[in-house]
């Protein structure tokens, strides 16, 4: 990662006298986030500690979308041709969702199952680097960038947070640290559109990396991320 980095920088500052212009921005970014693969559900239930109404998720990753939040710095070359490249580093906090559709413990030294209606959230904590190359055209006043490139993602917190209430209103809950990966690389795509210093993007980044893979199963149990942001920024330079 750090390789790569360095070497995207050196290259912008070798462009510097072909560049005609650069552009320093930030942004502030929402999106969806979830898993996709075979061992990925849309519901899963909680299994309990003892006799205690506190538990953890049978599987957290989850099919369902969860909300997404992050701000993010970008520098931007575009050139005389309208080659545009640059570097974006992130600051995200990812949420996937998977629903909650039982209880699973024991009382008494006797086993339960209940069902249950609710929902654990699974939050991930990203720095994240995009060096990126792509065009940039002018439409009137307004410059539509198209780029593509690589998120280069380390996790340095992740967590599950949940709940559930079964028919008889007793309500269990799960809030549990998760350790899954370190480092994810997802190729992405993004369409830009700025006027004077105020510009929206979409963007989109799949994941490469197996989330499950250190777990029982190994290589065999696919968790893959898939990744909608969607923001506006605002350009300082």
């Amino acid at each position: 990662m750090q390789r790569n980095t360095l070497t995207l920088l050196f290259v912008l500052s070798l462009s510097h006298a072909f560049g005609q212009k650069t552009e320093f921005r930030i942004a502030f970014t929402s999106g969806l986030f979830s898993f996709k693969g075979n061992a990925v559900d849309k519901y899963s239930p909680i299994n309990l500690y003892g006799s205690t109404n506190n538990g953890y998720t049978n599987n957290p990753f989850g099919s369902s979308n969860g909300i997404c939040d992050g701000v993010s710095l970008n520098l931007k070359r575009v050139t005389k041709k309208g080659l545009d490249f640059g570097l974006d580093m992130d600051f995200e906090t990812l949420r996937s969702k998977v629903l909650i559709n039982g209880v699973n413990g024991n009382s008494d030294s006797a086993t339960f199952q209940y069902p249950a209606n609710g929902q654990t959230i699974l939050k991930f904590n990203f720095i994240n680097l995009y060096p990126y190359i792509g065009h940039t055209f002018g439409i009137k006043n307004v410059s539509v960038d198209i780029d593509g490139g690589f998120d280069i993602a380390y996790c340095f917190k992740s967590a599950e947070k949940g709940s559930a209430t079964t028919s008889n209103g007793t309500k269990y809950t799960t809030d549990v640290e998760r350790s899954s990966i370190s480092t994810d690389i997802r190729p992405r795509i993004q369409l830009a559109a700025d006027y004077h210093k105020i510009g929206v993007f979409i963007a989109y980044s799949y994941g490469l990396t197996n989330y499950k893979a250190k777990y029982t199963g190994g290589p065999l149990q696919e968790s893959f991320a898939r990744l909608y942001r969607f923001g506006v920024s605002y350009q300082l330079k």
